[in-house]
């Protein structure tokens, strides 16, 4: 399943990456993010890890993720190496003087076939509403 969502801010690329560049800030930029743990040494770069725990309705669902796109102000991509099989991306293109246009993709895939499926599809709509909360928060961050 693949879900994706985008916004236009009011801030340079350059803006945008402090926050987005800097996996200390998710905590407070994902919702649903109940547990954030870097296991890597160092700043973020390609080969980062981070022990992720998400809440998609009552069920928590996560598995430790690697970095495997970081450009500056650009493409910031990453995969899940255990747990729910995952792929994420934020991109970061230029809107403008002064705006940047933000899209946040995500796809998953649950197992168990017809089931996995039909839990996927089911979480869909919660994983649209996560994006679009967590594109909200980086806007009120990025733009205050």
């Amino acid at each position: 399943m693949r879900v994706e969502r985008r916004i236009i801010v009011n801030a340079d690329r350059d803006t945008v990456w402090k926050v987005l560049g800097s996996p200390d800030c998710y905590p407070s930029l994902l919702p649903h993010l109940e547990r954030w743990e870097t296991i890597t040494e160092g700043p973020p770069r390609v080969g980062s890890r981070y022990a992720v725990l998400w809440k998609i309705g009552s069920i928590p669902v996560g598995g430790i993720a690697e970095v495997v796109e970081f450009e500056k102000a650009r493409d910031l991509a990453w995969i899940n190496i255990t747990g729910v099989t995952q792929r994420g991306r934020f991109r970061l293109r230029d809107a403008g003087p002064g705006r940047t246009i933000v899209t946040f993709r995500l796809a998953y895939h649950s197992d168990g076939g017809l089931l996995g499926l039909i839990a996927d599809r089911i979480a869909a709509r919660q994983v649209g509403r996560s994006l679009s909360e967590s594109l909200k928060n980086l806007q009120r961050l990025v733009e205050s």
